[in-house]
Parts: C-alpha cells; sequence; structure tokens
C-alpha cells in the first residue's frame, strides 16, 4: 500500500471520528421514528428522513411503487429513497439498508423507541437491524465526499422498506424497473463478519374451510380445526424424519368457544440451503401435506406466501467480501472472516440478478445472533464507527485508479 493510501485511510477514519456525535445522533432519531412491518406504514418516517438527508445536502431520489403493484404484496404504498454522490464516470457502489423493522412486541426493559445509550450501547427497535447500517452508510458517503479527490464512479444508498415482507418493493422494484444499475452492493449485515452466501425461504399458507355448526349438534358441521391437526403432525414428522428446517409459524381458526370451526390456517417457513431448488421444495411439501388430509367436507389450500432463493457465492462477490473484509479487520482490529450465514436478505434481489452482493454492516457479532425477536435491541456505537469507517475505505478502493470494478 502507497503512503498516499495510508494518509487517505487516516483522513478518513479522522473524519468519521469526528462525525461519530451526529451519526449516533441520527440513529437515535431514526430509531424515534418507528418503521414496524407490520404493519409497513413507512410514509411519515420515509418522508422525514428525505428531508433530513436533503438538509445535510445529500442527494435525495423518491422513488415511489404503484399502488396497484405495492397492494399485490400486501402493502398499500411505500416510497424508496435512493441517496447518490456521483464522483466521475466510472462504476457504481450500491449500499443498501432497509428502514422497515419487525414489530417491537412485549418485555421490553427499556423503552423501544427511545433510542437511549448506555454503556456504550444504543438501545431501540430498529437500532441493530438496520438503521444503524443506515447510518454507517451515510456518514461513510460523507466522509467519502470530504477525501472525493482521486474517486471516478457513483455511490448509492438505497433504502427501502420492505425487508420484513420480502424486498419485492425495495431491491427488485429498484432494479427490475431500471431506477438503478449498481456495480456491486454492499448490504446491512454485521461488522465482526462479511457475509456471501444467503439461505433462501420457502413461505407457506395452509387453508381449510370446513362448515360452521353449533356445538350442540356438532354433526352438522366440517371441523376444519380437527381436520388440521394431522396436518400439523405431518409437518412435525417430517421436519424430525429429515431434519429439514421446518417451524409452523401462526395457527388460527374458528369463530366462537361454541361454533364448529368453519376456517382454520396456518403458516409455515421452510429454509432452502445451497444446491436446493426451491420450486422443488415447494411442491413436495405441498404435496406432502395434501397427501394427510382426510378429513371429508373441509377443503385444502395450500399456497405460496413467498419463495427466496439460496445466494450462492460467485467469484465477483467473494472478491469484492475479499476487500471489504480487509478494510473491516482494519478497522475493528481483528480478523474479520468471510463467510455465508442462515439469513434471509433483501439484498438476495441483486445477487440473484448477477450483481456482487455481500452483507456487511454493525449488527451482532453473529448473523442472526440474538436476531433481535426479544428486549432491548441494541448496538454498539463502537462498531458503527468501525463499520462507517470499513465502508467508506472499501468504496474508495472500489472507486480508485486500481479498481477491480472498473478492470471487469
Amino acid at each position: 500500500m502507497t503512503t498516499d493510501a495510508l494518509m487517505d485511510d487516516a483522513s478518513l477514519s479522522a473524519t468519521v471520528e469526528a462525525a461519530k456525535d451526529e451519526a449516533q445522533d441520527l440513529l437515535a432519531a431514526l430509531v424515534q421514528h418507528p418503521t414496524e412491518n407490520p404493519p409497513g406504514d413507512l410514509g411519515d418516517a420515509t418522508e422525514w428522513l428525505a428531508e433530513t438527508l436533503e438538509g445535510r445536502g445529500l442527494e435525495v431520489e423518491r422513488h415511489p411503487v404503484p399502488k396497484p403493484f405495492a397492494r399485490g404484496h400486501k402493502r398499500t404504498g411505500i416510497v424508496n429513497l435512493i441517496v447518490g454522490h456521483t464522483f466521475g464516470s466510472g462504476p457504481t457502489v450500491c449500499l443498501h439498508a432497509p428502514l422497515d423493522t419487525l414489530p417491537a412486541g412485549k418485555g421490553w426493559r427499556r423503552e423501544p423507541f427511545s433510542g437511549a445509550v448506555h454503556n456504550g450501547l444504543l438501545h431501540g427497535r430498529g437500532a441493530r437491524d438496520s438503521k444503524a447500517d443506515l447510518v454507517a452508510y451515510l456518514f461513510a458517503l460523507e466522509a467519502l465526499k470530504g477525501q472525493g479527490a482521486g474517486l471516478s464512479g457513483r455511490v448509492e444508498i438505497h433504502i427501502t422498506g420492505d425487508e420484513e415482507s420480502g424486498g419485492f418493493l425495495g431491491p427488485a422494484f429498484l432494479i427490475g424497473h431500471g431506477l438503478s444499475a449498481p456495480d456491486a452492493v454492499i448490504a446491512a449485515g454485521t461488522s465482526h463478519q462479511v457475509v456471501t452466501g444467503q439461505q433462501g425461504v420457502l413461505h407457506l399458507e395452509v387453508v381449510l374451510r370446513g362448515r360452521q355448526a353449533h356445538a350442540s349438534k356438532p354433526e352438522d358441521g366440517a371441523d376444519a380445526i380437527l381436520a388440521a391437526i394431522p396436518l400439523l403432525q405431518a409437518v412435525a414428522d417430517l421436519s424430525a424424519r429429515e431434519r429439514t428446517p421446518l417451524t409452523i409459524g401462526t395457527v388460527r381458526g374458528g369463530r366462537g368457544v361454541n361454533l364448529v370451526a368453519d376456517r382454520a390456517r396456518f403458516t409455515i417457513d421452510r429454509r432452502i440451503n445451497a444446491g436446493e431448488d426451491g420450486e422443488a421444495v415447494e411442491a413436495a411439501l405441498a404435496e406432502h401435506i395434501r397427501a394427510a388430509h382426510t378429513m371429508a367436507g373441509v377443503e385444502l389450500e395450500v399456497r405460496r406466501l413467498l419463495l427466496a432463493e439460496p445466494v450462492v457465492p460467485s467469484p465477483e462477490s467473494e472478491r469484492l467480501a475479499e476487500t471489504l473484509a480487509r478494510h473491516a479487520e482494519a478497522a475493528i482490529g481483528r480478523p474479520v472472516p468471510v463467510a455465508s450465514a442462515p439469513v434471509v436478505s433483501g439484498a438476495r434481489h441483486y445477487a440473484l440478478a448477477g450483481i456482487p452482493t455481500v452483507l456487511y454492516g454493525v449488527g451482532p457479532p453473529i448473523v442472526g445472533e440474538g436476531a433481535d425477536m426479544g428486549e432491548d435491541e441494541c448496538v454498539s456505537l463502537n462498531d458503527l464507527a468501525c463499520a462507517t469507517l470499513a465502508v467508506a475505505s472499501t468504496v474508495a478502493e472500489l472507486l480508485g485508479p486500481d479498481s477491480r470494478l472498473r478492470a471487469g
């Protein structure tokens, strides 16, 4: 590495360090704007963020998803943001972070939308997944703008709002409608490893339609809940026998304690590993469920809610990961491995479109660790600073004169 490069790294580090308080304040403000999905009403938070970033001198494009298209994915409306800066002709590097979060739920010891800081950790729903990543990307871009000499190309930050419902209205919409064509993507992840391969997932909904009757004359009805029992057992047996990652996430049915249930439904999450074909997995699981259904008078429907094929690392994504891991290791002061992980990210849409894509951000030491399911989601402010520097340094190399993207 040349002396000039070392000086640039030191300058970037100083710029990131000087902005630490601003980054913390923006992250706290983001947490204070709830963006839970479901229900997925992100309109006010998205516009607040767009105006805030414009106030910081950043270029913000608003890309609303047409309502008929959004309704097809069970959303009433959604606006994607592209925050961009062009340094000159050259490749485009995209940094992708979703704004939506899981619902806060119950059991928090601290207020879930406070953004409060305790012992170097900023707490709140979305702090770790993935609002800290978004802040890291924004401040990495601002640091690069201050050190832009010698860079050629464009940086885009894609801020989307449907990570928790598949990414079809976010990354898939942006690239599918020609609104962006990046040459490489860094998407929300963890500062302790760089992820190249991603697990896939199949979500199925099983619906049983029976006939309602009063409990005093159950023979007049067809009990959808009773019909569901052997199906649920069949799914459990399949999971145990084949050691497949199957989860029954929800079970609903019935209309009253004194009524034969005319409707029952349950949902299944089936993880898809590299080498498996998602549609073949779906067909086999649906057939297994149908074979277990024997109750007369109850109609069965098995329908897909989501199919996300797994992402297999490509040589280009591996090279991108190696570059990022080198800068991340320098920033965090310890080895940062490159790995595949059991995650399903909306960023898979970039990878499946042939764009080199890796996951790297501010999250927990292991992707999925803690999983932000319980109380007191939090993120390390030290990890926020380290990830910001690692991303800024990586993008500087990718847009520099020796860029592998330019050579490719």
